[in-house]
């Protein structure tokens, strides 16, 4: 029963979303990723995405974004096997993106994201080699716009997570967060075709890391 209502909702929604431009259907499931705080919402965003992407292929934003969410749905699993299936299906559209346009700088930060997904996997055993993936694209990100905040946003989400006996920690990440939320401000995109994600989750990082202050 639970199939037939995925499948049900995905028609309807398909068929809803042919009287939308593609900037309207991005815009909207975004606005609903800004603001996900349950798994369910993120999985709905995840799969809304996910069907953009499949019906726009040649769309860089498509596929920029349902890289994104399913890389940030990984997070949200226990199950290493099922969180690897999400990271690799964030893969494929990750390698859409950057046949689409393979010189946007974006491309980079979709790395770097997913690195850092493979790696909280099984982070004992993919450390090294993920976090060389993970440090390599940011460098390739700065070097291109060092004032991207998604650099130093997902730069502080990383050293939040990582033990402090190996420089991570909230004090230490709180810095890179604060010099991202500097950034977003700064951030002048307003259409959804141009990536400009990651205010509100850096904000919520920020909360965390300051609430023992």
């Amino acid at each position: 029963m639970k199939k037939v209502l995925i499948i049900v909702s995905l028609v309807v929604n398909s068929v809803c979303s042919y009287a939308q431009s593609l900037e309207e259907q991005l815009t909207q499931v975004y606005v609903m990723m800004d603001t996900a705080k349950t798994v369910p919402t993120i999985t709905e965003v995840a799969s809304q995405f996910e069907l953009i992407a499949m019906m726009n292929p040649e769309s860089y934003a498509a596929n920029y974004y349902a890289t994104v969410s399913k890389a940030l749905l990984s997070y949200t699993g226990k199950d290493q096997k099922l969180r690897d299936e999400l990271v690799d299906m964030a893969n494929q559209f990750y390698e859409k993106a950057k046949a689409i346009e393979p010189s946007n700088q974006e491309n980079f930060i979709l790395g770097a994201l997913l690195a850092n997904a493979r790696l909280s996997v099984d982070g004992g055993s993919r450390w090294k080699e993920q976090g060389e993936i993970f440090e390599k694209n940011l460098t390739s990100a700065r070097s291109i716009n060092p004032n991207n905040p998604r650099i130093a946003h997902l730069k502080g989400v990383a050293v939040y997570f990582t033990p402090k006996m190996f420089g991570g920690g909230k004090k230490n990440a709180l810095e890179y967060l604060l010099k991202s939320e500097e950034q977003y401000k700064l951030e002048t995109e307003s259409s959804v075709l141009k990536p400009h994600w990651g205010a509100t989750r850096n904000a919520y990082f920020i909360g965390l890391c300051q609430e023992d202050k």
